[in-house]
């Protein structure tokens, strides 16, 4: 509801004053809101307002490339450049859903609708209009219940706990330490300390599912993320699994962009966002490949949509009304399924972009299918050809890290070293799994000793609760191997 309000509050305003024609640009700034779902208010706004800081830029970028006169080279460069630095940051940060896609989308969708004769000053402002409209309608709840989020959270991972304590499978157990870590960032965003009511719950919760599945009697329990300058300085270097991303992003958009305008397709972004949607997510190449069947079959879905609406042709607020009802499916769907997702993405794409207006459907039909084909295709390849092996250099680099940081915890009294050591521990984990679904032979014969280092880590944190630590002792154990 709030990512419709999004839409319908702002657009409506737009229409109502007089300017219909420019309506649909408060889509734009409105996907800001997608960024603050689920999250506490305390952290909220700041977190929306960022997004819409974000999308309002490259939505200016996009609007100076559709004043480059068309030129494919601008909008190749310029739509490419924006998705990967979404893509490095939204990686390093490790922000999960809805990702990088729709700052990419906004440049591209500004730079069509310069090129069809809009105003960027119109653009823009729209775009802004849109995001204090994200802001706002995000922070709506907080009059009525200040800790719902957190609360909420909370209530997951303890039924979480619940049903993989009845049901003993690797996914169980998955969705159980996925929901404790959530519901732990929520109630460190939220700012409850350890002696509140969320934490007791959220420990006793923590502590019996590390009893389930074989841990200690006493959990460690995580520590607050490291802050923003900290997660992105650490993932500046070719090894890290944002940069390894963020290239492969660059290198597979690039092309695609090119050669759709060497073939002479009308919207060479098309084919970009469709790249970038399938390696946004990193080096797992099971995860990418179902990522591009599920573009295309949601695109193929979505072209059938925006054609229905185009023949129903509304305009002013009926056209608002329709971009929010979309909008309210796109919220829905992200982070549960791409496929469905991108059946609303579609056509709002399109008709925030003004594809509606430019003339006949059927070409814009055809050319964005044959566009999410190439893209998608591109990026399939690209991880078999583009550093295929660039899963193993993110599993040895988060080795390094954790015997650093592990260092660092017995040189300092600084708790920040922990809560460090922490973070590259999350890291470690997520490299093995990339690296086991890409390469299970290799990954078979290392994984005996990268598993034993992060269990090694987590018991140099549990160790530090419990005090007393031997540095000694400790620091020989997180040497490097012969």
């Amino acid at each position: 509801m709030r990512a419709a309000a999004a839409v319908a509050l702002p657009g409506g305003v737009v229409v109502l004053s007089g300017h219909a024609d420019i309506a649909l640009f408060v889509t734009f700034g409105a996907f800001a809101v997608l960024y603050g779902e689920g999250r506490p208010y305390r952290v909220r706004a700041r977190v929306v307002l960022t997004s819409a800081a974000a999308l309002l830029l490259a939505a200016a970028l996009g609007a100076v490339a559709g004043r480059a006169g068309g030129r494919e080279a601008a909008v190749i460069v310029v739509v490419t450049g924006v998705g990967v630095l979404a893509v490095y940051a939204v990686d390093a940060l490790r922000l999960g859903p809805p990702g990088a896609l729709f700052f990419a989308l906004v440049c591209g969708g500004a730079t069509v609708a310069t090129e069809a004769g809009a105003d960027p000053v119109a653009i823009v402002g729209c775009t802004a209009l849109g995001g204090l409209a994200s802001a706002v309608v995000s922070m709506a709840g907080v009059l009525a219940d200040r800790g719902k989020p957190e609360r909420a959270a909370v209530r997951r991972a303890v039924a979480a706990v619940e049903a993989a304590a009845g049901d003993p499978s690797a996914e169980a157990r998955h969705a159980a330490g996925s929901s404790i870590s959530a519901a732990w960032n929520a109630v460190h965003d939220a700012g409850h300390g350890a002696g509140s009511e969320l934490a007791t719950t959220l420990i006793a919760a923590h502590r019996r599912f590390a009893d389930a599945a074989g841990g200690q009697d006493e959990a460690t329990l995580p520590l607050p993320r490291p802050g923003v300058g900290y997660r992105l300085r650490r993932s500046a270097t070719l090894r890290s699994h944002a940069m390894v991303t963020a290239l492969r992003v660059g290198v597979t958009c690039a092309a695609a962009g090119t050669l759709s305008a060497s073939l002479g397709l009308a919207r060479p972004h098309w084919a970009i966002l469709s790249a970038l949607v399938v390696l946004q997510q990193g080096t797992d190449r099971v995860r990418a490949n179902v990522r591009g069947l599920q573009r295309f079959a949601g695109t193929a879905v979505g072209l059938g949509v925006f054609a229905a609406v185009s023949a129903l042709a509304p305009a002013g607020l009926a056209l608002v009304a329709t971009i929010a009802v979309l909008q309210f499916c796109i919220e829905l769907f992200v982070p549960r399924n791409y496929a469905v997702a991108v059946v609303f993405i579609t056509p709002v794409a399109l008709l925030a972009g003004g594809a509606a207006a430019s003339g006949p459907v059927g070409p814009v039909l055809r050319d964005r299918l044959v566009e999410t084909v190439l893209g998608v295709a591109l990026a399939v390849l690209a991880q078999y050809l583009l550093a295929p092996n660039a899963h193993r250099t993110t599993f040895r680099w988060t080795e390094t890290r954790i015997r650093a940081a592990a260092q660092a915890v017995l040189t300092t009294e600084d708790r920040t070293a922990r809560r460090d050591l922490q973070f590259e521990l999350e890291g470690a984990t997520r490299a093995a799994v990339d690296s086991a679904h890409n390469d299970v032979r290799w990954t078979r014969a290392h994984w005996p000793a990268h598993a034993a280092l992060v269990h090694l880590g987590y018991d140099l944190l549990a160790a530090c609760w419990a005090g007393g630590v031997d540095a000694g002792r400790w620091a020989r154990a997180f040497r490097p191997p012969a």
